[in-house]
């Protein structure tokens, strides 16, 4: 990994996936460029007092009109970067035919989990490819989740954003391929169900529809994938690029399940043998 990963940014670092990513990489020596939502701005400073050399930036990625400019001065104070992260994500629970959510929080969902990602992945792409093209391997890595494939009715928007960015990081991956670039990788992560705060507002509620605590899927504990996920990254193939999907428990499944049925499918449209 070390030969990979120099200089990382990590977005969605103030809490649960991305704050644990943050601390990881830190302890491994890497340069870490930790970002958060403004709400999260105290959070942020506190990690960077904890971890001396930690670089802290407040984007508000539902400001897209700044989006560029956020790139722009990231990659002037750091032109090696050389890995991106893109974990952002918030997850709201709502029935719609019981008690619809406003608009503005569906769109605010959609923002954060979907259109951002997207724009910064964009954003990010030609410096990744330049660098890669010029000996330096590069990475970026988008975080959807085991419900990009396996929507559940808890998460009215949540699971079609995932499952959006699981399309978009797939294609984003076959344009790569098509410039011929070998060294840079695009990574989808793949998480399953995690104790963080992201489902933290309605645990009890969806605890309760599917018959109460004891029924209920239990998460993973997080320091156990954060240990699980390290070690499927060290799992890279003989050119020492990192895996397509890194899933852990159900989240290697669902690729798994998905890949099948699209090579099924690819056969049968006559796209690949």
């Amino acid at each position: 990994m070390s030969a990979r990963i120099n200089t990382i940014l990590v977005l969605g670092s103030a809490h649960g996936i991305g704050e644990a990513l943050v601390r990881r990489f830190y302890g491994l020596g890497k340069k870490v460029i930790a970002t958060g939502r403004e709400q999260s701005r105290n959070k942020l400073a506190q990690l960077e007092q904890e971890l001396p050399g930690l670089e802290i930036r407040v984007w508000e990625l539902t400001d897209l009109e700044s989006l560029q400019d956020e790139v722009k001065s990231i990659l002037s104070d750091h032109p090696k970067l050389d890995t991106v992260i893109i974990n952002a994500g918030i997850q709201t629970h709502y029935n719609i035919f019981q008690q619809p959510p406003n608009e503005k929080e569906v769109i605010r969902e959609i923002t954060i989990n979907l259109t951002a990602p997207i724009l910064v992945a964009q954003a990010f792409a030609p410096h990744l490819l330049a660098l890669a093209q010029s000996g330096t391997k590069t990475n970026i890595f988008l975080t959807s989740s085991a419900l990009a494939y396996f929507p559940v009715a808890f998460y009215p928007t949540y699971c079609p954003t995932k499952a959006g960015l699981s399309a978009f990081t797939k294609i984003l991956r076959d344009q790569l391929h098509y410039t011929g670039c070998k060294d840079m990788n695009v990574v989808e992560i793949v998480p399953p169900y995690i104790d963080t705060d992201l489902d933290g507002a309605h645990r009890d509620q969806t605890d309760a529809l599917q018959g109460g605590k004891d029924k209920a899927v239990p998460p993973m504990r997080l320091a156990d994938y954060i240990d699980q996920f390290f070690t499927a990254l060290e799992q890279r193939g003989a050119d020492g690029s990192f895996k397509n999907e890194i899933g852990i428990g159900w989240g290697a499944q669902c690729p798994e399940v998905f890949r099948e049925g699209y090579q099924k499918l690819s056969k049968a449209l006559g796209w690949s043998e």
